[in-house]
C-alpha cells in the first residue's frame, strides 16, 4: 500500500514585519513491513513567495532539518497513543484527540 503525507510548518518572520508563512513538505510512503513505512520526498515550498526568496539560499539546510526521506517504525500503538522512531534517531509520541 502507498500513501501520501503532507507536513505544514507555520511560522512568523519577525525581521520581515511579522510576515507569516508556511513550509509545506509533501512525501509519499510505502509499507515496508508490519511496523515500518519507507518515506520518499516529493516536493516542498515556502509561502508566501517573498519568504521563499529570503530562504532560497539556505533552503537545502532548512529541508535537512525536517528531512522528509527515510523510514518510520511504529514501536507501540493503542487506541490513544502511538510511539515511533525514525532512521535519524528521532522518537515521536502521538496522542489521539477527539
Amino acid at each position: 500500500m502507498e500513501g501520501k503525507a503532507v507536513n505544514v510548518i507555520k511560522f512568523n518572520a519577525r525581521g520581515l514585519s511579522l510576515l507569516s508563512g508556511e513550509l509545506r513538505i509533501e512525501a509519499s510512503f510505502k509499507i515496508a513491513s508490519k511496523s515500518r513505512v519507507d518515506i520518499f520526498y516529493n516536493n516542498s515550498g515556502i509561502t508566501p513567495d517573498q519568504l521563499m526568496n529570503v530562504f532560497q539560499k539556505n533552503y537545502n539546510l532548512l529541508l535537512g532539518i525536517f528531512n522528509p526521506e527515510g523510514w518510520l517504525e511504529i514501536t507501540y500503538v493503542d487506541e490513544n497513543l502511538r510511539i515511533g522512531r525514525d532512521d535519524k534517531g528521532n522518537i515521536f509520541v502521538l496522542e489521539r484527540v477527539n
